[in-house]
């Protein structure tokens, strides 16, 4: 155990109301988020939209012919562009020694019983499942962990 001498050691945040070290930093960054809040809030309640609303015209889907998640995108990466009712899609091929492959697409509407199946593949030990979400770009890789979580 470590003693302090002198003017330090007889300091104490105890007048201040607070216990100990934790205590005061999780009231500092209370502090700091309440002024970010009202600074920021106020600001952009302030800000009104240049023009109105629209709907996009099209989705736009994250594209990857082969993919893994160690390697990333090693085959066809692109996007695609579908019309609004449609929806991404990402396909992961996997067997029981966790191996993963990916491919992401866009789905017509007009396809989208393909979406959130599970069933087994043409290859024994394999089974593929589907997973579609309906925000641009929502099955790319860095939005997939978002929205599968």
């Amino acid at each position: 155990m470590y003693v302090m001498a002198g003017p330090a050691g007889s300091q104490s945040l105890r007048p201040l109301g607070l216990r100990s070290t934790p205590h005061a930093l999780y009231m500092v960054i209370l502090i700091v988020l309440v002024t970010m809040d009202s600074v920021f809030g106020k600001f952009l309640e302030n800000r009104a939209p240049s023009r109105p609303l629209e709907w996009p015209k099209y989705l736009r889907c994250y594209r990857c012919l082969f993919e893994t998640k160690e390697l990333g995108c090693l085959l066809g990466s692109d996007i695609c562009l579908v019309p609004p009712g449609s929806s991404c899609i990402t396909l992961h091929i996997r067997n029981s020694s966790g191996t993963d492959i990916m491919v992401s697409d866009c789905r017509r509407k007009e396809h989208m019983q393909d979406c959130a199946y599970t069933h087994t593949s043409p290859v024994f030990g394999f089974w593929i499942s589907s997973q579609c979400c309906f925000m641009d770009l929502c099955n790319d890789p860095q939005s997939r962990v978002i929205y599968n979580s």
